[in-house]
């Protein structure tokens, strides 16, 4: 059972809509273009799709951030830049969105968030209906919606009360046999060394879900946001892994779950080289305890 997971490819292009100037996107477009744009290779993505293709997997995870400023111009780009990972038919194709697609309170926005999140889903689900989780023979995704809009000197995200709640229903309940729990948001809980992230970028719910990774409660948490890949891991075995930026790092994360040896085996792929490269922490994890 393999999974392939990337994040933040970041597309950027100006918006036909002129409110733009008045909120939020006028700094985060300035920030782009003088900025943000040199970061980051377009190139990079029917490149990853060519090589998710020689990988051969059973899913493949976008963890959010396609857009700079969640715009409907963007958000076109960005479903027709995947599009290819949808209709291939080959594996399931997941997103959940990041901060950067749910960057301003404007309904243009929103329907093209809600647009895209259904299409590159496959009409599974409304953007409403998560949390949601859905499951691929041992595996148990729980999928969760992050991104909220906040002010412009912030990058964070959190959930509403209800979705909070069913998120730790979700940790909480008993397992079936032989069940591993995967959990796919935007948000890392800790960085690569193991630190809270800063106010300005933290997601609300940071230490509910880590104490849920180091309880076990849930196997693995596959995230973006960090531009900089990394895996990190808990003493009781679960992991966080950070995809970091596809299109500024240019690498995939691939984790393969072996139910024969019961484990997680993680390696990163690298897409400018087009060679695997080492993982940050070269990793097979034993599976995590049962909830009590």
């Amino acid at each position: 059972m393999r999974i392939v997971h990337f994040s933040d490819i970041h597309v950027g292009c100006l918006t036909r809509d002129m409110t733009a100037v008045a909120d939020k996107r006028a700094f985060g477009l300035l920030n782009y273009f003088l900025r943000r744009r040199r970061m980051f290779d377009y190139e990079l993505v029917p490149r990853a799709i060519q090589r998710i293709h020689v990988l051969s997997p059973d899913v493949v995870v976008c963890t959010g951030d396609l857009t700079c400023v969640g715009s409907p111009e963007e958000f076109e780009q960005a479903r027709r830049m995947l599009r290819p990972l949808v209709e291939a038919g080959n594996w399931t194709f997941v997103y959940v969105p990041g901060n950067h697609d749910a960057y301003v309170r404007s309904d243009a926005c929103a329907a093209a968030l809600r647009q895209t999140f259904s299409e590159l889903n496959s009409e599974r689900w409304d953007l409403a209906a998560l949390p949601c989780e859905f499951r691929v023979r041992d595996l148990t995704f729980l999928l969760v919606n992050e991104a909220r809009p906040r002010a412009p000197w912030l990058s964070t995200g959190g959930l509403p009360p209800g979705d909070a709640a069913a998120l730790n229903a979700w940790f909480r309940a008993p397992r079936r046999p032989g069940e591993k729990r995967i959990l796919a948001g935007h948000f890392p809980c800790l960085d690569a060394g193991g630190k809270r992230l800063s106010l300005r970028r933290r997601f609300d719910q940071d230490r509910s879900l880590s104490q849920a990774l180091r309880s076990s409660q849930i196997d693995v948490a596959l995230c973006g946001h960090i531009h900089r890949p990394f895996l990190r891991d808990e003493a009781g075995g679960a992991l966080e892994i950070c995809a970091g930026s596809l299109t500024a790092a240019g690498i995939l994360s691939v984790l393969d779950y072996v139910p024969d040896a019961d484990r997680f085996a993680h390696f990163w792929v690298d897409v400018k080289g087009g060679e695997q490269a080492p993982a940050a922490v070269p990793k097979a994890m034993a599976t995590a305890g049962a909830v009590e």
